[in-house]
């Protein structure tokens, strides 16, 4: 289903979410889907619930020492684009392996070499472009979130239906109140007027910015040690209310393609092969720490 719903958006280029045909994913859970594609890189979400498709692109996943070269198919998926990835892949005795993961998910298409060059070749003969070391070079692109982009503004005021400021050290949501807001030094809020919900940062009692939801609680968390990362497998774990906005979850996406695991029982996200630059990128990015 997903693997239709990619195709579908892949030839519509843009639109919104609401757009969507419910046969081509559920209505309770199409942000979600659209969520997921964006974290593997296939779209690029934008303001107001409005999406846009990524172009194709053919991106090098971080090569073990002696390993080979491997890189996954991101971006706009047609059939002509998955025709001439094969035919290049033909031509030049190079393995591509479709992946069948979870029905809420799109395959994963993955091209196998012995060496980047290879991966370069193969992509330059499909015509599609090919990103070196994918996962490092998005981080190496991506702000701190103590530099996120965000938009200065006045403090909320007049009626609102719930405050909600985002807890350090609960690592969640927990009711709050518009004087609480106003008078904090710090923090980050939900803010839910008539008309929306605002997500507003607090650096200063009369300093407030919007800001993306994600950087936001990441922000509140700063040098919280809440993260674990496991040598071995290199699986790199945090809280769920601490999923890293979307550069970031997709640079960690992009160590093997894959989407992380959710466990609902510890609430924790993993994602799987982050090797060490690609750790100490994210940590100094996220401002998280290692427990």
């Amino acid at each position: 289903m997903t693997d239709r719903l990619l195709e579908w958006l892949s030839f519509r280029r843009a639109g919104r979410i609401s757009d969507i045909p419910i046969d081509l994913a559920d209505a309770k859970t199409v942000r979600r889907t659209v969520d997921n594609l964006a974290t593997l890189g296939h779209v690029e979400p934008l303001q107001d619930a409005n999406w846009k498709i990524a172009p194709p692109v053919l991106a090098a996943l971080p090569q073990q020492p002696g390993g080979p070269a491997t890189a996954v198919l991101c971006g706009a998926r047609t059939p002509g684009v998955l025709s001439s990835l094969a035919a290049a892949c033909a031509g030049g005795g190079i393995q591509l392996v479709t992946e069948t993961t979870a029905a809420a998910r799109p395959a994963i298409v993955r091209v196998t070499a012995g060496s980047v060059s290879e991966l370069a070749a193969v992509a330059s003969a499909a015509d599609i472009p090919f990103q070196h070391d994918a996962a490092l070079t998005l981080l190496a692109c991506t702000p701190t979130i103590r530099h996120w982009p965000r938009t200065r503004c006045p403090m909320v005021g007049g009626r609102v239906e719930i405050v909600r400021r985002f807890s350090r050290s609960q690592i969640g949501w927990v009711v709050s109140t518009l004087a609480e807001a106003s008078a904090a030094r710090s923090g980050f809020f939900r803010i839910k007027r008539d008309w929306d919900w605002v997500s507003l940062l607090k650096t200063g009692v009369s300093e407030c910015a919007y800001i993306d939801d994600r950087a936001g609680r990441l922000a509140a968390a700063a040098k919280l040690r809440a993260a674990s990362w496991t040598a071995g497998s290199g699986t790199f774990d945090l809280p769920r209310r601490l999923f890293p906005p979307t550069p970031i979850a997709r640079a960690l996406a992009l160590c093997t393609g894959s989407l992380p695991q959710y466990n609902a029982a510890t609430g924790r996200i993993s994602f799987a092969g982050v090797p060490p630059q690609i750790l100490r990128l994210t940590l100094a990015i996220t401002g998280l720490r290692l427990v």
